[in-house]
């Protein structure tokens, strides 16, 4: 997964975007600067991962304030510090994301008919 033009963009907003690739379908989630790429196993760990903070971070008010969530991830030493804006917008990301991939996996399935 080395060029853009070989990823099917999943979702994308002004944080970053998942994509999955044509070519081997490992996924890719780019948050800011930052890269990451799994298999369909590793991004499925690390959705459910995400299941916990979906739910704190639901009951958060957003302040104002310029505080800093640090999420220590379930993957090798990969730890995000994260504003309220970005969290919010990376939990969009999973979020949509996991809807087109249900599409995909549903039409995928329908087309094989």
């Amino acid at each position: 997964m080395r060029n853009r033009l070989s990823m099917n963009i999943l979702h994308e907003n002004n944080f970053g975007y998942i994509s999955k690739c044509k070519c081997c379908n490992d996924l890719q989630l780019n948050l800011g600067n930052v890269i990451v790429t799994f298999s369909a196993e590793e991004y499925a760990d690390f959705d459910l991962f995400f299941n916990e903070i979906r739910e704190d971070f639901s009951l958060e008010i957003e302040d104002g304030s310029s505080r800093k969530y640090i999420i220590r991830t379930n993957l090798n030493e990969l730890v995000l510090s994260l504003s309220y804006q970005e969290l919010k917008d990376t939990i969009e990301l999973l979020n949509f994301s996991n809807i087109m991939l249900s599409v995909n996996q549903l039409t995928k399935g329908i087309n094989e008919k």
